[in-house]
């Protein structure tokens, strides 16, 4: 090679390097500066290293491994290719270069390139190195119900379905619980020769005594190869890929090795037999033993799959009579022939059995082709005639464990059957112990109200709320539901943005504020009601707050928001940095609008981002976004500036803690002076044995939430199911809407190996709950999207008996509804906005009127058996195909009782009316038919919100609301109009709830009962005074219902109504002011 090439080459290879250095320190560098400015640098540390020495290793490995084999060959093998081959080969021919040379030198780089990218690819898979190896004594306890023996306390009964489904051995650790009180044993000696398991335990269960809540946590193993669960989420995916890669290494090299041998004549002798050299023959017979050894091994992770199988069509997850009794022997069989005819091959380098070896390979594929058969043959003629005997014990297993993974066992779930024998009445409703609930029914949508806060609270094109949420704040003794959206920017629409770089980052840099209503009041001025939502906290400069919640907030809190949702819906998640400047006299930011077109100027003072403190970091920082040229021309930036990314809060969480996965319905709180974003984060898994994967319920949840578009793109990776088969809500994390600081909670790591686990691995990231703000935790709620996935699961596996669960004779449904939206046209489609310069996605469109599955909906009910009120999410159920309501679901909310799930049954023989059902009941009123066609005709669109079952006492009320907003799309407000109430199978409508009441139950204001005040403590009052009390909260009660009864009259033209409501009201007010005036005097 002349000297001028080298030197090129030379030259070529140094800047490779060199730009492979700058842009792994670009996309490294940045990163750690990141962690540790958010306080994870431990985080980033621990996953950086662990993918250095997982892809260093590996790749050295296989280095070796590829070369030292490529060595032998180039050794064992003549100096040249044969010949005759060659000239065989049309491109072989007339070659006069030494190419076996070239071709090594090709595999050579071929070895590196695959070595690397083999690295690479065991980097990525960092988690399971860390599980594997930074994992200790983690165990999976399920829940089962036990009985104590009367006549021997150290004795337990369990059923024996159980017993036989979560593998509990003698010598287990366990613990027995009643809710209070628990202890801890040891298992001597287990009997389950019966039909119950009785289970001798070393020491008396005294402290537990009697009660049906008495529960057992036990070890769980998988019932068919007895190995705790465990094993299979922590050490068997390490295993498996280890083994994968092993024998896909072998069987690659085989192949080659034995090409290269064939292209060098090595391989058949002159008589063109199978003859290689004994070097030959030593060397393919080494690696096809080893290969076969490694196909043996593989044999077991086949067998490992039956737990995880998918096709029975009598249920999902696990094998079945024909995998167990068929499939496993004959992956057994093969494990063992493998076995064999990989030692033959080895036996052969010293005896002359090559032959055999061979021959024994060619039985091991006929074997394995067979065998394949063998399975489908006893499904078909064995299994399929006897589905019932023979599969019950499997669809047991399957039931077991899916209860398990998904959360849903006798310790969580509390089932009870409710005879629905109250006769309610008006004054039932509202008497004080109901009272509560009756003020905190939801009659705001989500949908419709978001629209009236764009419509009415934008105030800038610049703004948009995102997204709607639902949460609860204590008022005095009692909660207020409300309902809240964070104003965050979306800059996406404004002209010339997307080109002008010094807007996008320096100017539009954050939202401002929020909106916050009750759910079911709307704004009223005493006189009108025009149906738009009342907003207990609105507006900008200042932000205005109702008279009754200026004390239950700091006036003064910061309400900017750097860190939101914007760009969540978005395929392109890279979203714009901006960079602020701390401490400079020059105020660049748009804060909030003046008037006359001028805007208040602002200057971030927060710790979030990171310090552009040198010459360095900008031209680093420069690099990582897009080469941009203005971080190192002289300008704004100093060194106190400071660029803030990941400000999107669910990139910003997955950023920090991939390995989790997070609910999609983060919701703002307003914590003491500051706005905090709450998310959801689950510890999930696709290998527990037995349990039904969640791919439909992940599906259904997301259609719930996000349309049906985006469930249907929702992608299945490779050999798992979305999110898997497991699934914990362990993890509850928070991130400041002005900062950015992230700070994640394990709610309680002992009831999860996972959230253990990753504890475990990253002390520095999870915290106690108990050190997060008690304000914070009073607005901890359970996660909707979990709820959605669990009650799916208990559609089915409600049925815990095999036998019935086999026959289908109890399948429920969630209950369906009417759902009413505008059509909107392709041209006019709203977009899920986005934030921070990110483009938005549409909004699919829909049909003017929907069917659908009833949505979960928070509400605060008050629980049978329980004094207060509480926060719960709910779900109601009907039979499969039928509209009557079977069963509703709630989850509860509040601390106390936090993940407990609620299940009451009604009776099958007396009729509960379904969602649907009231919706025909709704269709069939003629006036209420009528007047939504009439309106629909009058250039208005009329919205059906969401149908709400709400239990009071041992009844159901059915509530629905009515809105109208005008054809226009673009300007529409929707107001709500009227509300529909059904009880049993009467419905009625009037303009409040109120009114729709008493027409529901026939109750006109001179015959409403005198209600029971519960607003305001008067427990410190003297007894005239608690008297005066109780006499004003009536009149003004009175005088309110009365004249909600005079605009109903008036909207319905019945004019001789409307004086003599009139006439009342005047009566009713002319008693208040008489009162009042009697009270001061008593005062003075």
């Amino acid at each position: 090679m002349e000297r001028s090439n080298f030197r090129s080459l030379i030259f070529l290879c140094a800047a490779a390097f060199l730009t492979g250095i700058v842009s792994v320190l670009v996309k490294i560098y940045p990163d750690f500066l990141w962690f540790e400015m958010i306080g994870y640098s431990s985080v980033f540390s621990k996953i950086l290293l662990t993918k250095i020495w997982v892809g260093s290793l590996t790749t050295l490995i296989f280095l070796l491994i590829t070369l030292g084999n490529l060595y032998l060959v180039w050794r064992f093998s003549p100096s040249r290719f044969n010949p005759e081959i060659l000239d065989a080969i049309p491109i072989g021919s007339g070659i006069d270069f030494d190419l076996r040379k070239l071709v090594y030198g090709v595999l050579c780089v071929f070895a590196v390139a695959y070595s690397l990218l083999s690295g690479y690819s065991a980097s990525d898979r960092w988690e399971i190195f860390l599980r594997y190896f930074d994992v200790n004594s983690l165990t999976f306890n399920s829940a089962t119900k036990l009985e104590i023996d009367p006549d021997n306390q150290s004795t337990i009964i369990i059923p024996i379905n159980d017993f036989k489904a979560k593998g509990i051995q003698s010598g287990d650790v366990v613990k027995i619980t009643n809710g209070t009180d628990e202890q801890t044993a040891t298992i001597e000696s287990i009997d389950s020769s019966t039909d119950v398991c009785r289970i001798a335990l070393d020491r008396r269960i005294e402290s537990i005594g009697k009660s049906d809540r008495a529960i057992l946590y036990a070890p769980t193993r998988d019932p068919v190869f007895n190995n705790p669960i465990s094993f299979y989420i922590f050490r068997l995916p390490f295993l498996r890929y280890i083994c994968g890669n092993i024998l896909g290494l072998l069987i690659l090299m085989t192949l080659v090795t034995g090409i290269i041998y064939f292209f060098h004549g090595s391989l058949f002798s002159n008589r063109n037999q199978l003859e290689p050299p004994t070097k030959v023959k030593f060397h393919l017979f080494t690696l096809v033993g080893l290969a076969l050894a490694s196909y043996a091994w593989q044999h077991q992770f086949m067998m490992y799959d039956l737990l995880y199988l998918a096709s029975n069509k009598n249920f999902k997850g696990g094998g079945g009579y024909a995998d167990v009794h068929a499939r496993l022997p004959v992956l057994r069989i093969m494990m063992v022939l493998s076995a064999i005819s990989s030692l033959s091959f080895f036996i052969s380098l010293f005896v002359k059995l090559g032959r055999y070896a061979l021959i024994g390979l060619a039985f091991l594929l006929t074997i394995g082709f067979l065998g394949n058969m063998y399975p489908s043959f006893v499904q078909e003629f064995r299994v399929n005639p006897n589905a019932q005997d023979l599969e019950t014990e499997y669809i047991n297993y399957n039931i077991k464990a899916t209860l398990h993974a998904y959360n849903l066992e006798d310790d969580v779930v509390s089932e009870q059957e409710r005879p629905l024998e109250s006769q309610l009445s008006y004054d039932q409703i509202y008497h004080s112990v109901n009272r509560e609930v009756m003020q905190n029914i939801r009659l705001w949508d989500w949908r419709p109200l978001r629209r009236t806060y764009r419509q009415l609270q934008e105030l800038r094109p610049q703004y948009d709320f995102i997204r709607v949420g639902v949460d609860r704040y204590r008022m005095g003794n009692g909660l207020k539901q409300v309902m809240l959206s964070a104003r965050e920017l979306n800059i996406d629409d404004m002209p010339g943005i997307a080109t002008d770089w010094f807007k996008r980052t320096y100017v539009y840099t954050h939202g401002y504020g929020l909106v916050m209503s009750p759910v079911s009041e709307t704004d009223s001025d005493g006189i009108n009601d025009d149906g738009k939502p009342k907003m207990y906290i609105r507006d900008m400069n200042p932000i205005n707050f109702e008279s009754e919640w200026s004390d239950q907030f700091s006036t003064d809190f910061e309400p900017r928001i750097y860190y939101g949702e914007g760009g969540f819906y978005n395929n392109n998640l890279n979203e714009h940095y901006i960079i602020v400047h701390p401490g400079q006299s020059e105020d660049l930011e748009f804060d909030y609008p003046l008037d006359q077109q001028r805007y208040q100027k602002y200057t971030y003072q927060g710790v979030g981002g990171v310090e552009l403190s040198s010459i360095w970091r900008q031209v680093i920082y420069a690099l990582k976004f897009d080469n941009e040229i203005k971080f190192v021309l002289k300008g704004r930036i100093g060194p106190k500036s400071r660029v803030l990314y990941h400000r999107n809060i669910m990139n910003r969480v997955r950023k920090i803690a991939p390995f989790l996965h997070y609910d999609q319905d983060p919701y703002l709180v307003i914590h003491g002076d500051r706005l905090v974003w709450m998310l959801d984060a689950y510890t999930t898994t696709h290998l527990y044995p037995y349990a039904s994967p969640m791919q439909h319920q992940i599906r259904s949840a997301i259609a719930e939430r996000q349309g049906a578009g985006q469930a249907r793109r929702l992608r299945t990776p490779a050999g798992e199911t979305p999110w898997g088969n497991y699934i914990r809500n362990s993890v509850k994390v928070t991130v400041d809407a002005y900062d950015g600081v992230v700070n994640f909670y394990v709610m309680d790591d002992k009831e999860d190996p996972l959230a253990l686990c990753y504890n475990q691995i990253f002390p520095d990231l999870l915290k106690p709950i108990s050190e997060m703000p008690s304000d914070l935790q009073e607005h901890i709620r359970y996660p909707m999207t979990l709820f959605s996935i669990q009650a799916k699961a208990y559609l089915d596996y409600h049925m815990k008996d095999p036998t019935t669960f086999y026959a289908k004779e109890d399948q429920w449904q969630v209950g369906q509804e009417i759902y009413s939206r505008t059509a909107r046209s392709p041209d006019t489609q709203p977009q899920l906005p986005s934030q921070f310069g990110i483009p938005t996605m549409p909004i699919q469109p829909v049909a003017s009127s929907d069917t659908q599955e009833v949505a979960p909906y928070y509400v605060i009910v008050k629980v049978p058996g329980e004094e207060a009120a509480e926060f719960v999410l709910m779900l109601p159920f009907t039979p499969k195909d039928k509209p009557n309501l079977t069963a509703w679901m709630a989850a509860r909310c509040d601390q106390e009782h936090y993940g407990q799930l609620l299940l009451y049954r009604f009776p099958k023989g007396k009729l509960a009316s379904g969602p649907m059902q009231v919706e025909s009941f709704i269709d069939q009123k003629g006036e209420i038919s009528q007047q939504i066609s009439l309106w629909n005709t009058q250039g208005s669109r009329v919205l059906r919100g969401n149908l709400l079952v709400i239990p009071i006492s041992d009844a159901l009320l059915y509530v629905e609301p009515i809105y109208i907003q005008s054809e226009n799309e673009e300007s529409a407000i929707p107001e709500l109009r009227q509300v529909v109430v059904g009880y049993k199978e009467k419905v009625e409508w009037g303009q409040t709830l109120d009114l729709a009441l008493r027409k529901l139950f026939n109750v006109s204001t001179n015959e409403l009962a005198r209600p029971t005040p519960v607003l305001g403590d008067i427990s410190t009052k003297s007894e005239n005074e608690a008297s005066t009390f109780d006499d004003q909260f009536y009149l003004v009660e009175h005088a309110n219902l009365v004249f909600q009864e005079a605009v109903e009259a008036q909207r319905l033209g019945d004019w001789s109504t409307y004086g003599e409501k009139l006439n009342q009201l005047e009566k009713t007010l002319k008693q208040l002011e008489k009162l009042s005036e009697t009270s001061r005097v008593e005062e003075e």
